[in-house]
This record gives structure tokens, C-alpha cells and sequence, in this order.
């Protein structure tokens, strides 16, 4: 029944802001449909693989994503609402909201700032967690232990037309509800190097202790990144995270920290075809953001991992893309942590086919 109404009160909003203002409205539908095959060399029962947020049933024919929803945009209103379904939802997202990717409006009060407030997909990472808007289909295990969504207030400001920033004011790391009566702070700032590179900056910070708990954990999140065009037929994406937690291991008594990195290099063959190799690399030996692995081998551990990606993409239109993917994973502290605690490693194959809609109306 909620998410029934969820649609008539977006329909109010976009009724009584175009009461205000008739001129310069727009209304943009936008619809999303993914489809997959899997297989790897695990043979783990569990209902998703482990560290994957996109095709993730194993040797199976799934769903990854279908999504409907729309943006109203006016010349000081904007609201956009956006629902979902299938394994990308059900592997990452919240269990309060799981049909609502975002619902959110906005108004403006300045020429260049608005504020915004609702549910949000996160602002933090290198890689979104949907296919389409990616190189490859499968995302590193980094994007897996970022934060998906976030609830909050945006404010968000362009500088001149080279820097652009966000200011986010959340109810926590990867939160739509807020479980510990406790705010996080989120930057974002973009700088446009040239008219070929993007140097991109997030962070998120915030205490992330238990309700009840009396030692304070306060995390810091960073999110570093830069995409740029080395010619007109190759492409680089290179980033990394790093973050840290205060008062935790054991007896709480050591701040931690992990890191990650990936790199991307996308080679377009010609305006139907490409290829992109991706490096991955994860470390969190404290687990504080991944949890604790167990193992056969070793220690309890957070994860510690490396991966090699291999995509080849072919559009049929602009709207519709076609991939055939492999991906291998690897501990890099010999932990048995694959098929059940038995494997150091995982090779997992996928195809997948994707069709975006996106149509503007203008009135």
C-alpha cells in the first residue's frame, strides 16, 4: 500500500509546482532492463555469490535490475522518484525501502544552489552499482562494500564551469533510516581538468557505533577518482577509497583503516563495439568495513582480495548494449573464502543484456 501511494504523491508535486510555474517544465520518463546468464566454478548453495552486486546467482538465468520512474523539473522544482526490482535490489539494498531506489524533491534558492531532500542513491563511489552506467557489468568489490543509498539533504553548488560541490547532511553510512539517532557529513566536489579528464573527490563522515553502545566509532570514508580520454579511442578510469574507524579491533582500542583501487582502460574498437580490462585490488584486514571472513586457513579476517576483469560490449543502438564478461578473484592472504570456505579463488563468466528508456517531456 505504501508504494502505491508513493506515485499519486509525486503526481501532486508535479501538479501543484506546474500550477506555480507553467513555463520551462520538463518530465522525463526513464525506464531500465537488465537480463543475465552466470556461471562460475563455485558450488556454494547460498542464494547470492559472495562480493557481487550484479549478476549475482550463480550458473543461473536472473534479472539483475528492472526500474521505472521519472524526473520533474521546473524552473525552481525538481523531484525525482525512481522504483526497482530484481537480484541487484534484493543483493544490496534496504529492506524498509527495497522497492524505492530514490524519491527525493528539491527546490531552488539561488541561481546555481538547490537543496534537496529524500532518499538518494549513495554519492560515494568510483563505479555505480547499475551495468548501465559502467564500463562492465560486474562492479569491483570495492563498490560492493560502499555504501548503496543514503537518506538525507543535499546541498548542491556550481562553483563556475569547472567546479561543481555537494554538501550532504545523512542518516549514516549506507542508511535510510537512521538506527543510532546520529548524523554523517558528506562532501562531493568535481573539477573538470579539460574537456578530456574529470577529477572527482567524496567523502562521508560520521559515527557509526550501535545505539546503545558507550564507545564511539567514528568512521571517515574517502572516494578519490579520475576519468579521462588518452585519445579518441581509449579511455582510463583509475580511483581508490580509503577509510578509517576509531576505537575498534580488539578491546576497541586502535583506530583502523582499509584501502582499495581499481583501474579501468576502456578501447573502442568503433561505435558498435569495445573492450575494457579492469584491476581491482581490496584490503581490509580488520574487516571493519567488509566484516570479518571466516576461513579454513586462516584467522577470522576482513577481506583481502585482488580481481582481473575482461568485458566485451557491442551496442546494437544508443539505448541497448550487449556484454560477454570474465572475472577472476583471488585472496591475496591465502584465505579460503570461496565455495564454502574451500576455494582461494573464484572465475566467474556472465552475458548480459541491458535496454534503457529515457524520454523528455517538455510543456
Amino acid at each position: 500500500m505504501k508504494i502505491l501511494i508513493l506515485p499519486f504523491l509525486f503526481c501532486t508535486v508535479l501538479f501543484t509546482s506546474a500550477q506555480v510555474d507553467s513555463k520551462n517544465n520538463s518530465l522525463e520518463i526513464k525506464g531500465y532492463l537488465d537480463s543475465y546468464l552466470s556461471a562460475d566454478n563455485e558450488k556454494s548453495n547460498s542464494q547470492y555469490r559472495s562480493f557481487s552486486t550484479t549478476a549475482p546467482r550463480s550458473n543461473h538465468v536472473g534479472l539483475n535490475v528492472v526500474q521505472l520512474g521519472a524526473t520533474y523539473h521546473s524552473k525552481n522544482i525538481r523531484s525525482s522518484v525512481m522504483f526497482h526490482y530484481g537480484d541487484i535490489a534484493g543483493a544490496t539494498w534496504s529492506d524498509e525501502f527495497n522497492a524505492i531506489q530514490e524519491a527525493n524533491v528539491g527546490i531552488q534558492i539561488h541561481e546555481k544552489l538547490w537543496i534537496d531532500t529524500g532518499l538518494f542513491t549513495t554519492h560515494i563511489g568510483t563505479e555505480s552499482f547499475l551495468p548501465k552506467n559502467n564500463w562492465t557489468t560486474t562492479t569491483t568489490v570495492a563498490t560492493f562494500n560502499e555504501p548503496f543509498y543514503q537518506a538525507g539533504i543535499k546541498m548542491s553548488y556550481e562553483f563556475s564551469s569547472k567546479w561543481s560541490g555537494e554538501l550532504w547532511l545523512l542518516n549514516g553510512y549506507n542508511q535510510f533510516i537512521n538506527d543510532n539517532d546520529k548524523f554523517s557529513l558528506g562532501v562531493l566536489l568535481n573539477y573538470n581538468l579539460n574537456d578530456y579528464a574529470t577529477l572527482t573527490y567524496k567523502n562521508l563522515l560520521g559515527d557509526e557505533s550501535f545505539p546503545e553502545s558507550s564507545i564511539k566509532q567514528f568512521r571517515t570514508y574517502h572516494n578519490l577518482y579520475i576519468t579521462t580520454a588518452i585519445s579518441t579511442k581509449l579511455l582510463l578510469q583509475v580511483g581508490g577509497d580509503y577509510g578509517t574507524q576509531t576505537n575498534s579491533g580488539i578491546n576497541n582500542s586502535k583506530t583502523l583503516n582499509m584501502y582499495n583501487f581499481l583501474s579501468s582502460l576502456k578501447l573502442i574498437l568503433n561505435d558498435k563495439f569495445s573492450i575494457t580490462s579492469r584491476f581491482e585490488l581490496f584490503k581490509d584486514k580488520s574487516g571493519f568495513i567488509s566484516g570479518l571472513v571466516p576461513s579454513d586457513m586462516i584467522a577470522d579476517s576482513g577481506l583481502q582480495l585482488y580481481g582481473l576483469t575482461a568485458s566485451i560490449e557491442y551496442r546494437p543502438s544508443a539505448d541497448s548494449f550487449i556484454r560477454l564478461e570474465a572475472r577472476r578473484l583471488e585472496t591475496t592472504n591465502d584465505a579460503l573464502i570461496f565455495d564454502s570456505q574451500s576455494q582461494m579463488s573464484r572465475t566467474e563468466v556472465m552475458f548480459n543484456i541491458g535496454f534503457v528508456i529515457d524520454r523528455k517531456l517538455k510543456w
